[in-house]
């Protein structure tokens, strides 16, 4: 079965293959659409199969010109993969090597992998699909993102991203930034990386730049402070990566250090329910899916906080669904979240959301964002409209970049203590404890 070509009507309606338009077998989920209705960059349809599969000619010599491919979610695992006990996992597992050997050599591209997990979920904002043709497709054939994470306004930004695989979000983020900005990327898997670099200047010459906006070093994240200065960097990103790491703290530490004050780390990444047991964690099948090496999200944050980022925030998540039998077997009880945070680098940040009397509006001006701009999953503020605030997210407001678009009112000078409701009207009395969401308060 084909996944890189779709056959198409006279009227418009969509099939998987020659077979399936002339057995009348329209796409699944997308029997009522136009081919013209569809949104391919987020197009991931199941595709539909018959007896005739076992005929299909593709990849050898048929005019389709695809390939055969195991269905995703299908595949069963190698007997080696199934589970073992903690000893046997431990025994031989080396968590780089294995991640090296997985992205370098099994996956291909996105289609290889047996879960969702390293798939973005989210719907993809309008300013990176504007960018994405721009990408040189080979770029964009090995992306193993989990979410967005390419945040508003970031023109002219230094930009790290972190575990940058083949490019595609660094790319997208050099195109954003425009020529007076710079990115960064940095991998450890040598024929991914060498992909990234190939295009250096084609990019800047498809973007219309004078010059190349990035640049890709072949190393590991923990060895980032050989690479950058501290205090040098406006942004960092990265997608779904730091699951992939052993040193995870380590890692951490490092976007700390080359962060600016007022600087922000943002990123996806994939987390579990509970502490994963060392069978799973050390199954090198489930460690490449971006599930074995999953924090349980209370010690993330309990990580992050004791390095600095004192207030993590939570942008979106999504229950992650494992389709493929051998891995929900081996995964048992445990759920796993996609989850897109914003952690920032801010002199003043406390532990917990403090009422001091704040008020923030938003002026708009943010290209993206024109009407309303959504800072965390707690905190959507549209044009005009006055919001009370904790002190934390005043901060976060008015000494970011973010600080040209917000107007902040109030001082620390008087504290009315915990905030309970963060975004209620100005004037408005905070609620009782309104057990929070995503954000601090």
């Amino acid at each position: 079965m084909c996944r890189d070509i779709l056959t198409i009507d006279y009227q418009g309606n969509v099939y998987d293959c020659d077979f399936n338009l002339a057995d009348k077998r329209k796409i699944k989920g997308y029997e009522e659409k136009k081919f013209w209705e569809i949104d391919l960059d987020t197009f991931h349809a199941e595709v539909s199969l018959a007896e005739y599969c076992y005929a299909c000619t593709a990849d050898t010599g048929s005019s389709c010109h695809g390939s055969l491919v195991k269905e995703k979610g299908k595949t069963a695992l190698p007997d080696q993969d199934r589970k073992r006990t903690p000893a046997q996992a431990g025994a031989d597992f080396d968590v780089k090597e294995s991640v090296r050997q997985y992205y370098g050599e099994e996956l291909t591209e996105t289609g290889d992998l047996k879960t969702n997990a390293c798939c973005t979920i989210d719907a993809i904002p309008a300013q990176v699909k504007a960018a994405l043709p721009l990408i040189h497709d080979e770029i964009k054939m090995k992306y193993y993102g989990c979410g967005n994470t390419i945040p508003e306004y970031i023109q002219g930004l230094s930009i790290l991203d972190m575990g940058c695989g083949t490019g595609r979000d660094s790319y997208v983020m050099a195109y954003l930034a425009g020529e007076q900005g710079f990115v960064y990327g940095i991998d450890m898997t040598e024929s991914q990386i060498r992909v990234a670099q190939r295009y250096v200047g084609e990019q800047a010459a498809r973007f219309g730049y004078a010059r190349p906006n990035a640049k890709f070093i072949h190393d590991e994240m923990e060895n980032l402070h050989k690479h950058l200065t501290p205090g040098s960097i406006d942004l960092v990103t990265s997608n779904c990566v730091i699951n992939l790491v052993e040193d995870k703290e380590q890692v951490l530490k490092e976007i700390y250090r080359v962060l600016k004050n007022g600087g922000e780390f943002y990123f996806s990444d994939v987390y579990a329910d509970r502490r994963v047991p060392e069978e799973v964690r050390k199954n090198r099948i489930l460690y490449g899916e971006c599930l074995g090496g999953a924090l349980y999200q209370n010690d993330f944050e309990r990580i992050v906080r004791s390095i600095g980022f004192a207030d993590p925030r939570v942008v979106s998540k999504q229950v992650i669904d494992i389709q493929n039998e051998d891995i929900k077997a081996l995964a048992g009880n445990i759920t796993f979240t996609s989850v897109t945070y914003r952690l920032w680098k801010l002199d003043g940040l406390e532990d917990a959301c403090e009422d001091y009397g704040h008020v923030a509006v938003y002026k708009g001006g943010i290209p993206e964002s024109p009407f309303t701009l959504r800072l965390d999953d707690g905190h959507v503020f549209e044009r005009n409209k006055p919001e009370r605030v904790c002190g934390n997210t005043a901060l976060m407001l008015s000494k970011t970049r973010l600080r040209d678009f917000f107007h902040v009112t109030g001082s620390f000078d008087e504290h009315f203590g915990l905030f309970t409701d963060c975004g209620t009207a100005a004037g408005e009395p905070p609620k009782a404890d309104s057990g929070g969401g995503g954000a601090c308060c």
